[in-house]
């Protein structure tokens, strides 16, 4: 039963050195290891113990350079963005105040607030990232693979009616206008709602049935109607 959901889950693999981070060295305790596929539950808890705790910011730049890893060109760069601004007792408070209210009421001018937040005026993917790690059990994460996935399998899953992300020839999610980024806000809550009911019938959380479409979607593996 759930054959094809537990190949796809099996597969998750992505692995990422944190020590390749340019600025390592200027953060003592922090990008220091490498996050292997079953590191990852214990990644997004020491991500939750920060926010909750208000401790250091600093592990907020450890999962942007995570998310960020396949893109060599740009995760040193915003890695460091995103540490420079929350460096600011100011802004690592908001960052922390902003993620648990979203959490709590996912509404558009809410997102808006968590991308702000991260000093991302044309974020997505990697706020919501944040969002998923504080709450895994709720929030899955974004990506074109998902999207990709999304676009062609929603209505089999029984959710025609949700909306797509808005994306490039290339598959990116793309966010130059309000309307796209509207749209994707509106299709991430439909893919959330779909993981949650997929999630409630594995028994899993919604970022382990996101690892298992993200894997599907690379590998080409048709996953059962739930």
């Amino acid at each position: 039963m759930f054959n094809s959901w537990n190949e796809a889950r099996k597969k998750f693999s992505w692995r990422v050195d944190l020590r390749h981070f340019k600025g390592a060295a200027d953060y003592p305790g922090f990008f220091n290891r490498v996050i292997e596929p079953p590191d990852v539950k214990a990644f997004e808890d020491r991500f939750r113990v920060a926010i909750d705790g208000n401790h250091s910011f600093v592990i907020a730049g450890e999962v942007c350079f995570w998310k960020n890893y396949g893109n060599a060109q740009s995760r040193d760069r915003a890695t460091q963005k995103l540490l420079t601004h929350l460096r600011k007792s100011v802004n690592w408070n908001e960052f922390v105040r902003v993620v648990k209210q979203v959490q709590n009421n996912p509404s558009y001018e809410n997102f808006i607030a968590l991308r702000d937040a991260c000093s991302q005026p044309r974020g997505f993917a990697t706020p919501i990232t944040f969002l998923a790690f504080y709450n895994p059990t709720e929030y899955p994460m974004v990506d074109k693979h998902i999207a990709n996935w999304w676009v062609l399998n929603k209505v089999k899953h029984g959710y025609g009616a949700s909306a797509i992300f808005s994306q490039r020839e290339d598959g990116w999610i793309q966010t130059y206008s309000d309307s796209q980024i509207k749209q994707n806000w509106n299709a991430y809550i439909g893919w959330k709602k779909f993981c949650n009911g997929c999630a409630m019938k594995l028994n899993w959380r919604a970022r382990d049935v996101e690892m298992a479409v993200w894997e599907a979607s690379k590998n080409d593996i048709s996953l059962e109607g739930l």
